[in-house]
């Protein structure tokens, strides 16, 4: 394959991917009524506690309205709620709620479950070369980033 047909195909196999893991996760995650990305939120919120947009979306690597709107939704089902700091009122931190932290046990549960059923298909060398590889596109997007930033 010359540099077109390579480009070609780890575009179709990175749709592919996306939507083979949202399929997957979605029936993985189906029981607890969350999205993945939902998901990735509480975790991350359970893990670092109480964080402002900006801060979820670095982390979590999606763009700030995209989290927002994931908050809102959180917000509507009971699992977040949005505090603004007495000290300064325009900083707004989401943090979980009652209600989400006492679920926090079965969702780790599940995500954990479904690690596992992962781990159980394929081998560690396999996983290293796909972790390996992943790498390998991450740092090219970030290179083309750059160049794109520079015009």
């Amino acid at each position: 394959m010359d540099h077109q047909e390579y480009c070609d195909a780890i575009n179709k196999l990175i749709q592919s991917i996306g939507s083979k893991f949202a399929k997957a996760s979605g029936q993985q995650f189906a029981g607890l009524s969350l999205t993945a990305s939902q998901i990735s939120i509480l975790l991350l919120l359970d893990a670092r506690g109480a964080s402002k947009v900006s801060d979820i979306s670095s982390f979590t690597n999606m763009n700030s309205s995209n989290v927002t709107n994931i908050c809102k939704r959180l917000e509507n089902m009971g699992l977040v709620r949005r505090n603004r700091q007495e000290d300064d009122q325009r900083v707004v931190k989401i943090e979980l709620t009652a209600e989400a932290i006492e679920k926090m046990g079965g969702i780790k549960a599940t995500v954990n479950n479904f690690h596992l059923k992962m781990r159980g298909c394929v081998s560690v060398a396999d996983l290293r070369d796909i972790h390996t590889g992943l790498i390998k596109l991450n740092r090219l997007f970030d290179i083309f980033l750059i160049m794109g930033e520079r015009g």
